[in-house]
């Protein structure tokens, strides 16, 4: 969970606390004001610092409390009496060393316990900020920071202290830090103020990102129907799908290697959008692109949930997922999906992953443009444009020097993105196609290393176009031809 710092919600009008809320946890510290307030508004306040919360629905009561810099547990043992809870801790490991951090509270009538459930009114999504003229897109209050190597821990919580910050969140591998601050903070200027103290090596706003839409395609005939999984063979390479998650209903079998949810990381795995099961699908084999070469082999995925029901997911969920990716042994990342926007954090994981040997493969977007997409568009990256099922280039794919090969990026699925099933088209179909591509190249050469692959595949395109690399077509098109040349 995402959420920290300083929270001040009132609930109603007049002098004081008026019915109010303020609440801010550092550490194993917690600082709290409530005057007459409803027990489930305070624990929507832990929530919203990061904490998840499950209640039972007849637990009601009314809280006024006055803590400053309190334990945790002891504030929360009066603030929760006469009910039971169950407290679950958490470790916020990372450069600076351990941080204490709560991470579940469970409220319940004696004897209850069985009945919990999540707090109604606390579901996750990401409160955005930013877009349009704005500028980009961040989550609401919250910054990335890294901090120089040697920093001490007590300069690092006192420059935090004196910004209003929380860390709520890390990825030790990157050495990244999610801080929460105050609401209403303006994270455009903060940011500044801190890229330009010495303890900070990078800072940025926690970035949101969105799915790269499949757009409905004319089913004209000849579009292939959704088939079964091919065998996958034991031992092979994994391709690791960072999208909307998985339906519990497509029918993968035994090609989900693992499942993850970065947003609801205790919840089973679901899709609301569509989206994420379609390019599980591809990855693995289940569906072929139209004018694709089928094959009878197929490729494990590990699907891994980063959008939320918006669409939407932030850099350090995605920085947590390539993370997750990572440690499940998966051998190509495909990422359907971008931004205009460059991160510092995000192009470090993209070196991170590469430096681990896995092959990285984004989609080029949807917008018909030569817009600079990222992640496509980081050093060591293949982006990929999608070519209609006219085997021209798709007229709604971006075109650019960024641009590495097209692929096929008509498909026909038995699952709808946030619609019904049918024909899609887009660079995510594309971009997925080639992930799996490489994840059967890899299970063909298992001693190949990343860039071997990456070349192999290169040298394997059909060259269509202007010869040699092209704004339109990259190196060329993973036709059924050249995947023919790939896996000889």
């Amino acid at each position: 969970m995402r959420y920290g710092g300083l929270i001040a919600v009132l609930l109603g009008l007049g002098p004081g606390l008026a019915r109010g809320v303020e609440l801010k946890m550092q550490a194993d510290r917690l600082s709290l004001r409530a005057r007459d307030a409803p027990l489930t508004e305070v624990l929507r306040e832990f929530v919203r610092s990061g904490v998840r919360v499950k209640l039972d629905p007849g637990v009601q009561r009314s809280v006024t409390a006055d803590f400053s810099g309190t334990d945790v547990q002891k504030a929360l043992e009066q603030i929760l009496s006469p009910f039971s809870h169950v407290l679950t801790w958490k470790v916020i490991a990372g450069p600076l060393g351990a941080f204490p951090r709560l991470d579940e509270i469970q409220v319940f009538r004696p004897g209850q316990q069985s009945s919990i459930q999540p707090l109604a009114g606390a579901e996750r999504r990401l409160a955005v900020a930013g877009g349009a003229d704005l500028g980009p897109r961040y989550v609401k209050d919250e910054v990335l920071l890294g901090f120089r190597r040697g920093t001490r821990r007590e300069d690092a919580l006192r420059l935090l202290q004196q910004l209003g910050g929380t860390i709520v969140g890390s990825t030790p591998a990157l050495g990244v830090y999610q801080v929460r601050f105050a609401p209403g903070t303006a994270v455009p200027d903060t940011v500044t103020q801190l890229a330009k103290n010495p303890l900070i090596s990078g800072a940025e706003p926690n970035y949101v990102t969105g799915i790269f839409a499949p757009v409905p395609y004319p089913a004209t005939g000849g579009l292939p129907a959704s088939g079964t999984i091919p065998v996958v063979p034991a031992g092979a390479p994994a391709v690791a799908v960072l999208d909307s998650g998985l339906s519990p209903t497509a029918e993968l079998g035994d090609a989900v290697r693992a499942r993850y949810d970065a947003t609801q990381p205790d919840q089973p795995l679901t899709d609301t959008q569509g989206h994420g099961t379609q390019m599980a699908m591809i990855a693995s084999g289940a569906v072929v692109p139209f004018d694709a070469a089928t094959v009878s082999a197929g490729a494990p995925v590990v699907a891994i949930r980063i959008f939320d029901d918006n669409g939407l997911t932030s850099n350090y969920d995605l920085l947590l997922s390539i993370d997750y990716a990572l440690n499940q042994g998966a051998r190509v990342l495909n990422m359907s999906w971008g931004s205009e926007t460059p991160s510092q954090f995000l192009n470090s994981a993209m070196a991170y992953a590469q430096s681990k040997d896995v092959v990285l493969v984004a989609a080029a977007g949807n917008t018909a443009t030569p817009q600079t997409m990222y992640p496509a568009a980081y050093a060591g990256v293949l982006a990929v444009g999608a070519l209609g099922s006219d085997g021209q280039v798709w007229d709604q794919s971006n075109r650019g020097d960024f641009v590495a090969l097209t692929a096929p990026g008509v498909a026909h699925f038995t699952v709808g993105y946030q619609g019904p099933p049918g024909a899609y088209a887009g660079t995510s179909i594309a971009s997925a196609y080639v992930a799996h591509a490489l994840a059967l190249y890899l299970a063909k050469h298992p001693t190949a290393t990343a860039a071997a692959a990456q070349s192999a595949l290169l040298a394997a395109v059909t060259d269509v176009g202007a010869k040699g690399k092209d704004t339109l077509y990259g190196y060329g098109m993973l036709d059924a031809a050249a995947l023919t040349r790939l896996l000889k």
